[in-house]
């Protein structure tokens, strides 16, 4: 196996997520299934209706329009401008949801303190820095955000699971592009190596990496900021959290 499969640029994540290959590749997202995790969450947690909430990483707005529609007033925020751009055109009719491009770890320098009742951070969207410095910052800045009793949501890999589970190598065909990846967990990061090329002939690679946090360092760094009533869950149903769980969903309070 070739070592350049496994070089990574430290900010890897400003181009790959911005790019026609990573929308190509994660296309077939399993809408039906967000919208259920959405209405599940906003029943337990965000109830009545009217909440402001704050869908960080949001990509195109999947889960930010499930909550719209339920009657939250919902800003997304995420890095890539094809996504903001896409979210913004597909959703303009939605009055109380709005979209915004920023960087996660300025956050406070594009939302309000003590301005949201809910925060979420979803489909592993975080986890990305070579510093845990800029974790810990993200982490502040939403506690920040949040109102006192503020919920905040983070959806994340159970790195267990995950470990239990990895396919090493696949190859995938979608929409006219092609892909091979590999995968594996080195020195404390989920790594993912993907080549790609289109019909045209375009080719490229990237590296995903994501720190392999497990629950209780997920805890731990919330606990640490000063948030309380830690809850864990497996899965999208809300079940509780268990060694071979697909998810790591942690709910905490402000």
């Amino acid at each position: 196996m070739s070592q350049d499969l496994w070089k990574s640029e430290a900010n890897w994540f400003e181009e790959w997520f911005d790019s026609e290959a990573y929308h190509v590749l994660y296309r077939n997202r399993d809408l039906e299934e967000a919208t259920d995790f959405i209405n599940r969450v906003s029943a337990r947690f965000f109830q009545p209706q009217g909440k402001r909430l704050l869908d960080l990483g949001c990509g195109m707005g999947r889960h930010a329009v499930s909550l719209a529609k339920l009657g939250h007033e919902v800003v997304g925020i995420d890095l890539s401008e094809r996504s903001i751009s896409n979210a913004k055109e597909a959703h303009r009719k939605y009055e109380a949801l709005s979209f915004v491009r920023a960087d996660m770890r300025s956050l406070i320098d594009h939302v309000e303190k003590d301005s949201f009742d809910g925060i979420l951070l979803l489909f592993t969207s975080f986890g990305y820095f070579e510093q845990d410095e800029d974790h810990q910052k993200v982490l502040k800045q939403i506690h920040q955000a949040l109102r006192t009793g503020g919920h905040f949501l983070l959806d994340y890999f159970n790195v267990e699971a995950v470990q239990a589970k990895l396919t090493p190598h696949e190859f995938v065909e979608r929409d006219g592009w092609s892909f091979e990846i590999n995968r594996r967990i080195e020195n404390g990061w989920v790594e993912k190596s993907i080549g790609y090329k289109n019909e045209q002939g375009f080719s490229k690679h990237a590296l995903e990496r994501v720190r392999s946090f497990s629950s209780d360092d997920l805890k731990s760094m919330c606990e640490s900021i000063g948030f309380h009533d830690v809850e864990l869950f497996g899965n999208y149903q809300l079940e509780g959290l268990l060694a071979n769980s697909p998810r790591c969903i942690l709910v905490a309070r402000k």
